[in-house]
């Protein structure tokens, strides 16, 4: 059974990157004990762009510990990804990854009830996070892109607290698929997996807006991929 390896928040704050250039995120999270967790997210816990990041289909941003082991690996990073973070995980779960993550599922933790509202779209900052050129591509191309949860039901989460699958609603419709739809050029899409997106009530708005603009590219029969023509990007 998936269990949480570690919680993590962080306030917005200066980071520099390796060019000189200074952003304001909350992208570098430090592990705590635990999260007190409201529809909106962690308390203490702060995102820098909030045009595009936080609300609460966004509440919390959870990484899988294969995924962190596979990432940091092909990026060649060296740090704990257990008291620290690059990629702005809220909370870092065993067993459970991209493939085995599905849109709508519901996990009970501990008080909390969470459901799976989308997969990320990785954007700048994180290569400015960890000073490597290729993050973005690595992560798009290797499907470790980790996933965001609405909360249903407030309160909070420690570090060993055990998630139980309470439902899944969208077998078919697993974290890895839906980044697939963005992910790939649009001409080589399968319509009828991209319309049960779409038409998939527990997927984000945010994302199914992305994912229209590729349905017009899928009908132009277009080689370009959305993903990297939205705003945030």
């Amino acid at each position: 059974m998936a269990e949480v390896l570690a919680v993590k928040t962080a306030m917005i704050e200066p980071l520099v990157s390796a060019n000189g250039a200074v952003i304001n995120t909350a992208v570098r999270k430090k592990a705590v004990p635990n999260l007190v967790v409201s529809q909106l997210g962690a308390v203490g816990d702060d995102v820098g762009n909030k045009k595009h990041h936080g609300g609460m289909d966004k509440a919390l941003f959870f990484n899988g510990q294969k995924t962190l082991e596979k990432l940091t690996a092909l990026l060649g990073l060296d740090y704990d990804y257990l008291q620290d973070s690059r990629f702005g995980e809220n909370v870092v779960v065993s067993s459970l990854d991209e493939e085995s993550v599905c849109i709508g599922d519901q996990f009970q933790i501990g008080e909390v009830l969470i459901e799976v509202s989308q997969p990320r779209k990785p954007c700048n900052t994180l290569l400015q996070s960890t000073g490597v050129a290729e993050t973005r591509k690595v992560m798009v191309e290797q499907n470790l892109v980790g996933w965001y949860v609405r909360v249903l039901q407030t309160g909070e989460i420690h570090v060993g607290d055990r998630l139980t699958l309470v439902q899944r609603p969208y077998a078919d419709l697993t974290v890895a698929n839906v980044h697939c739809l963005l992910s790939q050029p649009a001409k080589n899409l399968d319509k009828t997996k991209l319309d049960q997106a779409l038409n998939c009530p527990a997927l984000a708005e945010a994302y199914k807006s992305t994912l229209r603009k590729q349905a017009e590219k899928l009908a132009q029969s277009s080689s370009e991929s959305a993903f990297f023509n939205t705003p945030e990007f």
